[in-house]
């Protein structure tokens, strides 16, 4: 029996945190407002497409504004933002790199396909995975269809020295890729050592692969001494403006990935200069977070940084390493601008996933919480989508690749797990579906699932292997301190968000034991058993 993902079926559907828990709604017909221009019909020729993939940049963008706390700097994205049709509610399929990008890019949710996890080697990994053998990539799809295909930087997941040297780019579905579909990433330049590994730090317990030195090949922050024209990143960018300049005699797919703001957090001096160490604020957080919730054993990193007295450091680092990729952003904005394309090309934005500063006493990625799936998600058509509006729904960076499909004119091909979000943009109230975000965390004794459904109010999290729920109102609660999942009032709750769970894992199950490890009060309340331990331990 085919499943799709997230399909809940046209005529009826659970919508969870919408109304009551019972509700169920059929997919309303969606009427055109002011978000599509109702005067203008799809264009004649085919739109160009410029696919701008960011790197770890979580929801901390200005227009987001998901560090409330403090201001940051991202005049280029906020001015796409005031331009197009932003998704206030978007999140990630995986809060890690490969999974992700390769089940954006192919369609297939990574839950149903297998891939968990980061799968390197020399090609395309996923390929290899039943459910992906043969599907039609995004990219690909609009070769087949007469587009040039051009990419640069970091698209798929991919690597480059001193890292491993391997990528998941298939070659054969670009026109062209810079530097190279094997490499393709210019090699990244370092901050001194005395920078980035000040004698005042422990180095030698500094997380990160390391010799035992504690020279970290990746978990690393501090300001370089260079100009922008030396980071990698401008050289993706420049080559995509060359691009723009060029006489293209067919519709492109132009894709531009960034590797900031992911870590290494070191961007040239004058992008930390906006953020003095006396202006940074910490996010907010909560002593002792996780005694209701999943600790997957990295803690010690945040631990690190507190011990270190590094937070400061690292929140005004990774601030810096945003505002610095706004501004490699604003450089291929104002080109496109420039350029004959501007008027009919499609813009979307995206990050692949999130990062923790701290809350939930994490400073990673690889969670299933809100910092780590919420992320920018950007859609701009001129004449066809109007600039200044938002859509507050829950909506998958699955949609992506039908939507980009339907917006262009052609047909949605059948394998596709994600909606068109097309309804959205003529209406954004218009409903949707809840959405799903799964990870398989390796931190652990052994390889341990979970899996998030992010509906319009809730954020419910399962994890079979210990049978433990987690779950949060972000009416009451937007920092999800409190895990509400074992309130009696609640049972109608966790049940509809279950079965959306069941639409693409109809094989879970649901213990009926308190889960592993856990304490259950009557009125509730959940605690870890040997909580003190575990911090002793991390």
């Amino acid at each position: 029996m085919k499943k799709r993902f997230l399909t809940l079926s046209i005529v009826s559907m659970v919508v969870i945190g919408l109304t009551s828990a019972k509700t169920t709604y059929q997919r309303p017909t969606p009427t055109i407002t002011n978000s599509l221009n109702s005067n203008t019909n799809f264009k004649k020729n085919k739109p160009n497409i410029l696919f701008i993939a960011v790197d770890d940049m979580n929801d901390w963008v200005g227009y987001l504004n998901g560090h409330g706390r403090m201001k940051i700097h991202t005049p280029n994205i906020d001015r796409l933002a005031r331009a197009s049709m932003v998704f206030t509610n978007a999140h990630t399929p995986s809060p890690a790199c490969a999974p992700a990008r390769a089940a954006i890019l192919t369609g297939v949710h990574h839950a149903r396909s297998g891939i968990q996890n980061t799968h390197w080697g020399d090609g395309p990994e996923w390929r290899k995975f039943p459910h992906l053998k043969n599907v039609e990539t995004l990219e690909q799809f609009f070769k087949n269809r007469g587009y040039k295909t051009l990419g640069a930087g970091k698209i798929y997941h991919s690597q480059a020295p001193p890292w491993t040297p391997t990528s998941q780019v298939e070659p054969e579905n670009w026109d062209f890729y810079y530097p190279s579909p094997y490499i393709s990433h210019p090699y990244q330049i370092r901050a001194p050592d005395e920078v980035i590994y000040p004698k005042e730090v422990d180095n030698k317990s500094r997380p990160g692969e390391s010799d035992g030195s504690g020279k970290s090949s990746w978990w690393t922050w501090g300001p370089l001494a260079v100009k922008d024209q030396k980071m990698a990143d401008y050289h993706i960018v420049d080559w995509a403006n060359h691009q723009l300049k060029l006489d293209h005699k067919q519709p492109f797919f132009l894709a531009v990935g960034t590797w900031k703001p992911h870590d290494p957090w070191e961007v040239p001096q004058k992008y930390f200069d906006l953020y003095p160490l006396e202006d940074i604020v910490l996010p907010f957080h909560k002593e002792n977070d996780l005694l209701d919730a999943f600790d997957h054993g990295r803690r010690w990193i945040h631990k690190w940084v507190e011990d270190n007295k590094q937070w400061v450091k690292v929140v005004q680092s990774y601030a810096a390493a945003i505002t610095f990729t706004d501004a490699m952003i604003g450089r291929l904005l104002d080109q496109l601008k420039e350029s004959k394309y501007a008027d009919n090309t499609i813009i979307v934005l995206w990050s692949d996933h999130g990062m923790h500063m701290g809350e939930k006493e994490n400073i990673e990625k690889f969670t299933l919480w809100e910092r780590s799936t919420r992320v920018p998600l950007i859609i701009s058509y001129p004449g066809v989508i109007q600039g200044k509006t938002s859509c507050d729904q829950p909506v998958s960076l699955m949609d992506i690749y039908p939507t980009l499909v339907e917006l262009s004119g052609f047909e949605k091909p059948a394998h596709l797990d994600g909606h068109s979000l097309l309804p959205q943009i003529k209406n954004p109230n218009a409903l949707t579906a809840p959405v799903i975000s799964s990870y398989q965390f390796t931190w652990t004794e052994k390889p341990f699932a979970g899996h998030a459904v992010r509906s319009k109010n809730y954020r419910y999290i399962y994890y079979p292997d210990i049978g433990l729920e987690e779950l949060y109102d972000h009416q009451s609660d937007p920092n999800e301190w409190n895990n509400i999942a074992y309130k009696k009032e609640n049972k109608k709750i966790i049940k509809s968000h279950r079965k959306v769970l069941l639409e693409i894992l109809p094989q879970l199950q649901w213990k009926l034991e308190n889960p592993e490890g856990y304490k259950i009060e009557p009125n509730g309340n959940i605690s870890f058993l040997n909580y003190n331990e575990l911090l002793e331990k991390n």
